[in-house]
């Protein structure tokens, strides 16, 4: 399996089990997943692996800013994001 596909595969589980927590009501493992989804998405842009939909997926957590530390990148187009 080629990393693309690895990190496609993997980002689609995170978001899966991202949708499970939500729905159990496990506002902890939310959290968990959410940060797990933050990394495997900054991973994929690091690596210029487009993944649609996953800046909105974050977005819809109010995760709009990457972790001090991580280059910032606008998800969407694979840019520098504006400093503001």
């Amino acid at each position: 399996m080629t990393f693309d596909a690895t990190i496609s595969t993997r980002i689609s589980e995170t978001r899966q089990a991202l949708d499970e927590a939500r729905s159990a009501g496990d506002d902890y493992l939310v959290d968990v997943r959410l940060g797990e989804l933050e990394s495997l998405a900054r991973l994929a842009a690091d690596h210029g692996v487009r993944v649609e939909g996953i800046a909105e997926a974050l977005a819809a957590y109010g995760v709009t800013t990457p972790s001090v530390g991580v280059p910032l990148v606008d998800l969407r187009t694979q840019e520098p994001a504006a400093q503001s």
